[in-house]
């Protein structure tokens, strides 16, 4: 099978949108995925995504941007990580960590970050695998706007 791996483009977000829906089902909270593609398609200077295709056909994106932490400068932080159900456990999660960390390195990031859902075993064994410590003692936050 062929698979790519490259910079979403305008063209992508259609597609990354369903996706997106997809995931927000697979993480038991739909309600919270309240974007659409006229507002990705206006973010789309800030929309930093990988988008992972099967024969020219998306089946797979990552979301990304680069922050600042007071303590120790910058980082990539992975946004969403969605890969169809089909397309798992062949290899591409690492593809697109590794792509992932090469961005990270051109940014001159000190590090690479994100949430993983307690539930998510796979996940979590995915990422321990890859060589990432899990902290579990803080909480996300959010105020709505």
């Amino acid at each position: 099978m062929s698979y790519t791996i490259s910079k979403a483009e305008v063209s992508d977000f259609a597609d990354m949108h369903k996706m997106i829906i997809d995931f927000a089902h697979f993480q038991r909270t739909p309600e919270k995925a309240t974007i659409t593609v006229a507002q990705m398609e206006e973010d789309a200077d800030f929309l930093k995504a990988l988008v992972i295709k099967q024969n020219e056909v998306a089946i797979g994106f990552a979301t990304y941007y680069i922050g600042y932490s007071s303590w120790s400068g910058r980082h990539l932080y992975l946004d969403d990580l969605y890969l169809e159900a089909e397309h798992r456990n062949l290899g591409l999660g690492h593809q697109v960590i590794d792509r992932l960390e090469v961005i990270a390195k051109e940014e001159k990031c000190k590090s690479m970050r994100w949430l993983v859902s307690k539930w998510n075993e796979n996940a979590i064994a995915f990422y321990k695998k890859r060589g990432a410590s899990i902290d579990d003692t803080e909480f996300t936050c959010q105020i709505a706007l």
